[in-house]
């Protein structure tokens, strides 16, 4: 029978809290601003790690975007040493950040949905449709 979890995700959830929290409290690099960390995955053999990484306030700037995870994986040393002191690990992983646009994506795609909803609605209004018309009630 099979796990509910498996190792590697246990270690990607305990990996993704040590890293925000070593960004919180011990990483001091003032060129990095606000950085959350949204997903981790580790590799089957526990041998790497690729954190995603958002940017608060800093979505629309892709030069500082790029200069903040070079600064990040720059500094992967320092975060595979953290996570070697705070984690009982046969093999400390090798960490690699990346910047995680689904965040975006995701505003975006909320945007168009709101845009074609608004859209719809104007064009029932100039048509005289009722939007209430359309509703079979037997069908609920």
């Amino acid at each position: 029978m099979q796990r509910d979890f498996s190792r590697t995700d246990r270690v990607a959830q305990q990996v993704q809290q040590e890293i925000a929290m070593i960004l919180q409290r011990d990483f001091k690099d003032p060129r990095v601003g606000w950085v959350t960390v949204s997903a981790v995955e580790v590799s089957k053999d526990l041998a790497y790690v690729t954190v995603f990484v958002t940017l608060l306030g800093q979505e629309d700037q892709q030069d500082k975007i790029e200069e903040t995870i070079a600064i990040l994986n720059n500094a992967g040393g320092f975060f595979r040493s953290e996570i070697g002191k705070r984690m009982r690990l046969r093999i400390v992983p090798e960490v690699k950040f990346e910047y995680d646009n689904s965040l975006v994506t995701g505003i975006q795609m909320s945007r168009k949905v709101d845009e074609a909803i608004s859209k719809d609605k104007n064009m029932r209004a100039k048509s005289g449709d009722n939007p209430a018309d359309l509703v079979d009630d037997e069908e609920f």
